[in-house]
């Protein structure tokens, strides 16, 4: 029987440099361990390879880099020099771009095998990316001898404990090959079609010895380079703790406070305010922004009206927000609608709400999510595992949600709205000779409330409400 003493330390780590990519891998990649990195041609491997080699060399550790290319390096230089990780300086005696093409052509794998070997040694590499295995398993006589070279490649990376990326040019979902069973690891690369949409992605198939977050995950282009973006659903810490606190939050308007037992919304709750076009969702969440302090900022994220519409929606309101806007209490910020990314939107969300420290926050709207590329097939669970973070965050969330001209109540953003939120705070519009809008809680976690319907009135410091009538219910 073997003893936990007798066994022996975890393998080192070798970070990637990537933003979110050691969260996917659980840490980054193992030392001496062998990798292909595989997608279609524009999948972004070279990209990303040249990202991670760059970042090694920065933080003081030398690379080999060989391509199986007959032309110079120039051209790939000229096009990494877009890119702030890209950096001059360290070509001279950190990174080291090799052709390997004339050993493969005069010596065939084996001649591959050696020059890869004498160049980890004599620049003490702690990584090595080979550019092109699809050139080598095309020189290969067969899938055992294509075995062979990966086997050997994997033994020269042992010995001098240096880290080998293997980069193919095809398709990610093509069937098993004979060098996928003998690598440590493989890393898929994506771009997948939402009609005229496209979204990259990166998926980890294999991975030994560690424990990986499952799935697709989001990554984009951008000038510092690739970022990852871990799913939210795999990469979620919020768990089962108590957040929600049966204290009042107060909403801004000071009939609706009145509606609730507490005083407000729940503390660390989250809030749906649903209705039509129209019908006053903004409005509510603007004045629920306007009770910030020094001890409860506020996010303000955006999806439809700008910061500038927004200002002219404060001003004929009549609401109070000057003044927590220039102590920087309150926080807008505005996503235009467009090709939006779920996790990035979540990250970027999430991020803003640890920075600034907000403990209310407001979503306008949920649509801005269901209106991403993937949302159709990720449904509820993103926005519950969203709204769940800003819980775990200590954030009293606040969300509007379109509802169907139609009437009968139907949540045109999320159908599991209704389900997901702690508290649903309905308006609706009533047409006479004058349109009235209306309020009603359907149902409220934190505490017991008013069951009666009130009317919004608009009055000179925004939104208040009116009891409609008397119809003897009592929460």
């Amino acid at each position: 029987m073997t003893d936990a003493a007798d066994l022996p330390p975890p393998l080192a780590r070798i970070g990637t440099g990537i933003p979110g990519l050691d969260e996917v891998t659980g840490g980054g990649f193992l030392k001496s361990g062998v990798y292909i990195l595989q997608g279609a041609p524009g999948a972004g491997k070279t990209i990303l390879a040249n990202q991670i080699v760059h970042r090694h060399a920065a933080a003081g550790g030398n690379v080999v880099y060989v391509t199986m290319l007959a032309e110079s390096h120039a051209r790939l230089l000229q096009h990494m020099e877009a890119f702030s990780f890209f950096s001059p300086s360290v070509l001279a005696d950190k990174v080291y771009y090799i052709s390997g093409f004339n050993a493969l052509r005069d010596h065939g794998l084996k001649g591959v095998v050696d020059l890869l070997r004498t160049e980890m040694r004599a620049h003490r590499a702690g990584i090595l990316v080979l550019d092109g295995l699809v050139m080598a398993a095309s020189a290969a006589s067969s899938d055992e001898a294509l075995k062979l070279f990966v086997s050997d490649i994997q033994a020269h990376s042992t010995l001098t404990g240096c880290t080998t990326l293997l980069l193919t040019s095809e398709h990610a979902d093509r069937p098993v090959s004979a060098e996928q069973t003998m690598v440590d690891g493989i890393l898929l690369l994506r771009e997948r079609a939402f009609g005229p949409r496209r979204e990259r992605s990166l998926e980890i198939v294999k991975f030994r010895g560690s424990s990986t977050l499952r799935g697709n995950h989001a990554f984009v282009i951008g000038n510092e380079g690739i970022t990852v973006y871990p799913r939210l659903e795999a990469a979620r810490r919020w768990g089962a703790g108590a957040t929600v606190l049966p204290v009042g939050v107060g909403t801004g308007i000071a009939g609706l406070d009145r509606m609730f037992d507490i005083g407000g919304y729940g503390k660390g709750t989250v809030t749906a305010i649903s209705g039509v076009s129209g019908s006053g969702k903004t409005t509510l969440a603007l004045q629920y922004a306007a009770m910030a302090t020094a001890q409860e900022k506020t996010l303000f994220y955006g999806f439809y009206e700008s910061p500038q519409l927004l200002a002219r929606m404060i001003e004929v309101a009549g609401i109070p927000l000057r003044a927590p806007l220039q102590a920087g209490h309150l926080q807008f910020v505005w996503n235009s609608f467009g090709e939006n990314v779920l996790d990035v939107l979540a990250s970027q969300l999430l991020e803003r709400v640890r920075q600034s420290g907000a403990t209310r926050v407001v979503i306008d709207g949920a649509g801005g999510f269901t209106a991403a590329s993937s949302y159709g097939e990720r449904g509820g669970s993103f926005l519950a595992c969203l709204l769940g973070e800003l819980r775990a965050l200590g954030a009293t969330t606040l969300i509007t949600v379109e509802e169907d001209e139609g009437g009968g109540g139907r949540l045109l953003d999320t159908p599991s709205m209704s389900a997901t939120a702690d508290t649903l705070v309905q308006l609706e519009l009533r047409r006479g000779e004058s349109i009235r809008r209306f309020l009603s809680i359907r149902k409220s976690r934190a505490s017991r409330h008013d069951l009666r319907v009130r009317e919004c009135l608009l009055t000179p410091h925004g939104v208040d409400l009116a009891v409609q009538e008397d119809t003897g219910e009592r929460p």
